[in-house]
């Protein structure tokens, strides 16, 4: 049976036979029914748990039609910006409006509105006064407590207080939703649903007085009180990041947002089954123009979840946590064989990954592992010693893939941590040999120790020895293979002179790299707290800023030894 869009216009669902749906999801991006959209994700999830679900994508906020053309769902409406933080979409860290939007037919630009979750869910209101909303995606996820923001230069307070909405599904959404969509078809508010993890809630004053039934509830400091002391709002960032377990409550005047703890990962089975779900693989057929995000990722092939990596200025472990999720070779393998059979298959996989490819199997050997670990890095300042380091796994997937019968070339083009790698070095060896196609792009992002330190990078990435190892098993294969290193300027620690000095390095060795980007405070993030305070969060000491925009791209440009004239080249703003 050929898997149908899910539907996006009255037509469909009369062409479906469907009167009323029970969910519908409003996303920024344009509806691409493949795994790696959130949206589809969700929406196929949904519909495996028994409902019927549509997606209201790129739809304008100025009138009610988009809002209005799948009518009233029965149990709620799910909304999202989209893959990307909207506001990362729309503003450069120059804070200057971009000129493209890959998520959207013919990439173009200022098709989702600032911060699209509250703006979307003021749309939702106006038309559908009772309706539950439940929030979800990278936007709202990060936005989950008090917050500073970077393109308005203020501390925001929760994003669900914000947009109104009924709940917010922070993380990966299935579990939760699972849970939320039982209840509400036994006939259970969302409005009382307030203790599934994986969920934030709003609460009012007789909420708040009977919250006695969660053990080891963290209290945060209030939004009033982060708002005005930056001490405040390292002590709140201390405390979410050494509690990663446990629930907080957040009081924002008579308000609170009550942060229920993480939901559980998924087993493997649960996650092999989300990727057998009937996708489409493709765009859905309204749209006439090319999406950049979709022809990019359209063959990759999605193998694990989370990082324990632990870099101060990712948001992912916020969001997807750092327990390692990894599908079965099996489940792989089958995938590859259903997409084999789809239109314009042309054996070429461009990415076997995710977050970091050679996570994958990877775990940790706790001899207690039911009590809570407070290391925010695996890695960092050093290597764990109930770290999974053997990478075979991985190595297994590389070979499996690239030797399927349907397939001519596997690459891995998503994260590759060199200094997990240097510890099974048969991982480069089969990257190298099996899945590079003459780049392979890597993240020292700087040199210098104390950024470094502040990155929550270690000190040496194993840059230089993993070139070589990675350089001389391409000779093997008779192939020239080079890394593309990325790199990123401005961050909290880093000064011009800092800057000049990895500038300086790259020349010694005649690197010409293009990848640097300029640093911006994802919200929740440790870097982003160090940017607001001026201050590391856990120890309090001081940290220099580069508050001028002006002063971040001269530390790019310093970077960048070789571009003499910048406006000569196309040089892409971070």
């Amino acid at each position: 049976m050929i898997p149908k869009f899910l539907p996006i216009s009255r037509q469909e669902l009369q062409k479906n036979g469907i009167e009323q749906l029970d969910i519908i999801l409003v996303t920024g991006d344009a509806y691409i029914d493949h795994p790696s959209f959130a949206a589809a994700l969700v929406g196929r999830y949904c519909q495996w748990c028994g409902c019927t679900v549509g997606i209201i994508a790129m739809p304008d906020v100025s009138n009610g039609k988009d809002f209005l053309e799948l009518g009233q769902p029965k149990l709620f409406f799910g909304v999202t910006a989209g893959n990307v933080d909207s506001m990362m979409s729309l503003f450069t860290a120059q804070k200057k409006p971009r000129s493209d939007d890959p998520y959207v037919p013919g990439g173009k630009a200022r098709n989702r509105p600032p911060r699209a979750v509250i703006a979307y869910c003021n749309a939702i209101r106006r038309h559908f006064k009772n309706v539950p909303i439940i929030l979800g995606g990278i936007e709202a996820s990060l936005r989950r407590i008090s917050h500073y923001d970077y393109w308005s230069d203020t501390v925001r307070q929760s994003i669900l207080l914000d947009a109104k909405a009924d709940m917010l599904v922070y993380g990966m959404a299935e579990n939760q939703l699972k849970e939320i969509i039982t209840l509400s078809k036994n006939g259970q508010a969302i409005k009382d649903m307030l203790h599934i993890p994986g969920t934030v809630v709003a609460l009012g004053k007789t909420d708040i007085e009977h919250l006695e039934n969660i053990p080891d509830l963290v209290s945060l400091p209030s939004h009033e009180r982060v708002k005005e002391s930056k001490d405040a709002f390292s002590l709140m960032t201390k405390l979410f990041y050494e509690n990663p377990d446990k629930a907080f409550l957040q009081h924002a005047g008579t308000r609170a947002v009550l942060v229920n703890k993480p939901s559980a990962p998924l087993t493997q089975q649960e996650f092999d089954s989300i990727y057998g779900l009937p996708f489409t693989y493709k765009p859905h057929p309204a749209y006439s123009e090319k999406i950049p995000a979709f022809e990019q990722i359209k063959d990759s092939l999605t193998i694990v979840r989370g990082c324990f990596g632990g870099c101060n200025f990712c948001g992912l472990g916020a969001h997807q946590g750092k327990t390692i999720q990894s599908r079965s070779l099996r489940s792989i393998q089958k995938e590859v064989d259903t997409r084999a059979k789809g239109e314009g298959w042309k054996g070429i996989v461009s990415d076997v990954g995710g977050p970091t490819a050679n996570m994958y199997g990877l775990g940790c050997r706790r001899p207690n592992p039911s009590k809570p670990c407070i290391r925010r890095s695996c890695l960092v300042p050093a290597v764990c010693q109930f770290l999974e380091t053997d990478q075979s796994h991985f190595a297994s997937v590389i070979h499996a893939v690239s030797d399927n019968k349907f397939v001519k070339h596997a690459y891995v083009n998503s994260g590759i941590r060199m200094d997990l790698a240097l510890l099974y070095p048969n991982a480069i060896s089969v990257i190298a040999q099996k899945a590079t196609g003459g780049q392979l792009s890597v993240a020292p992002e700087h040199t210098v120790g104390h950024v470094l330190a502040a990155m929550g990078k270690p000190q040496d990435s194993g840059w230089e020895e993993f070139e070589a190892h990675f350089s001389r098993e391409g000779k093997k294969a008779g192939k020239e293979q080079y890394l593309v290193p990325y790199f990123i300027a401005g961050h909290p620690g880093s000064t011009l002179k800092d800057a000049i000095a990895l500038g300086a390095y790259l020349k010694r060795r005649n690197l010409r790299v293009r990848q640097v980007q300029e640093f911006i405070p994802i919200p929740m993030t440790v870097s982003c707290a160090m940017y607001y305070t001026q201050k590391d969060p856990f120890t309090l000491k001081n940290v220099f800023v580069s508050y001028k925009l002006s002063d971040v791209r001269a530390q790019k440009e310093a970077i960048m030894w070789w571009n003499k004239d910048p406006k000569k080249e196309k040089i892409t703003h971070g």
